[in-house]
């Protein structure tokens, strides 16, 4: 039988909401007590220690079940060996081209259905495919388990995986191209100014509402914002996506609010946030900067996090969405959704698109 082998990277996810190789230091501002990540040499160190290596053996047959380590398989230019994936991992476009297991949800789909596609590592998110694990095993198939919660954990699963498949120069290069995306977005918001004042500084992410969740410390949407200068407003609550109270949200006066357009409201779900009771005098909504954003990318923490960096940075120094003296948004809005790319090329390419309405499109994370 073949030896059972589980690589795990593990840090304890949220579910609820959808999750030596370089020497340049991740550009991640500290927030409070939000320590700095460390180098990317550093976490590749600890990568390598979260993961058995199989005696050299490259998985040549990988099921995933999770679509941020779907992106990171494509972005590595892994994807020959990719044999079947989830409905949800629908990115990049490719994605198409590979069979599909079904659903998100470990509970939904069967053990039967992919054991038939003989994969000999399947990737699985921590906690929800957990019971997956050790049926997995007993049939002698790896198991790579991911759960990125921070920016560092994202660098550190690339690494990982990249080390798994034999990919580390693929997952350096990947890194790189995020550090310098990273590095453009942040010298993109310090450079513009507005009548002499600084961008916006404080920013409340929506991440669900009746009841508020929104990112915590321990968030690599928390980080993001940190590497823009900007700062969550609920950046000192410990957990990576706590519930928050509306009259929490009031008392810490946002400049910005950015929120996963999930159903393609758009304009409308903005508007509904301005004419919430009471959140008529935040500055986000007085300076009709409430920001919808695609609901996929950024509740990913996956390879493209240097791409999310830039553009919320360009949707950070558009000043587009005005808000009107009745409490009303202009017919214009920005919605960030993605551009093609060639699984061949930069894996990252992404586009700001002006519109009146979003697309359809499904608000799977991980």
């Amino acid at each position: 039988m073949k030896k059972k082998i589980c690589y795990t990277f593990s840090m304890k996810r949220f579910i609820a909401f959808f999750g030596v190789l370089s020497a340049l230091t991740i550009s991640i501002f500290s927030l409070g007590q939000k320590e700095s990540p460390s180098k990317t040499g550093d976490i590749m160190e600890k990568s390598e220690s979260n993961s058995q290596v199989n005696q050299g053996l490259v998985p040549a047959r990988i099921l995933s079940l999770v679509p941020s380590t779907t992106e990171i398989i494509f972005a590595l230019e892994a994807q020959d060996s990719l044999v079947a994936r989830t409905d949800f991992c629908n990115w990049p476009p490719e994605t198409k081209n590979t069979p599909s297991v079904g659903g998100f949800d470990g509970k939904t789909i069967s053990l039967e259905r992919i054991v038939a596609y003989k994969p000999d590592l399947v990737c699985l998110a921590d906690v929800m495919h957990n019971h997956l694990i050790q049926p997995l095993e007993n049939l002698g198939i790896q198991v790579f388990m991911s759960d990125s919660q921070t920016m560092e954990d994202i660098y550190q699963e690339i690494f990982a995986l990249g080390s798994v498949l034999g990919r580390q120069k693929e997952a350096q290069a990947l890194c790189d191209l995020i550090q310098a995306q990273l590095e453009e977005a942040k010298n993109l918001v310090a450079s513009k100014t507005t009548g002499g004042q600084s961008a916006p500084q404080k920013v409340y992410w929506e991440v669900a509402t009746s009841p508020y969740f929104s990112p915590g410390k321990d968030s690599f949407l928390t980080d993001l914002l940190a590497v823009l200068g900007l700062q969550n407003i609920f950046y000192d609550l410990p957990q990576s996506y706590p519930q928050v109270s509306e009259e929490g949200i009031i008392a810490r006066q946002p400049d910005l609010i950015f929120f996963p357009d999930y159903n393609s409201l758009g304009l409308e779900a903005a508007q509904a946030i301005a004419r919430r009771p009471g959140w008529q005098n935040l500055p986000a909504v007085r300076d009709g900067r409430i920001y919808p954003v695609d609901s996929d990318l950024f509740s990913r923490p996956g390879p493209r996090l240097g791409q999310m960096a830039l553009d919320l940075a360009k949707l950070i120094v558009s000043q587009k969405l005005v808000l009107a003296e009745e409490g009303l948004l202009s017919q214009e809005e920005l919605v960030l959704k993605p551009a093609s790319f060639s699984s061949k090329s930069q894996p990252c390419l992404w586009t700001t698109n002006l519109s009146t309405r979003g697309e359809p499109h499904l608000g799977a994370g991980l």
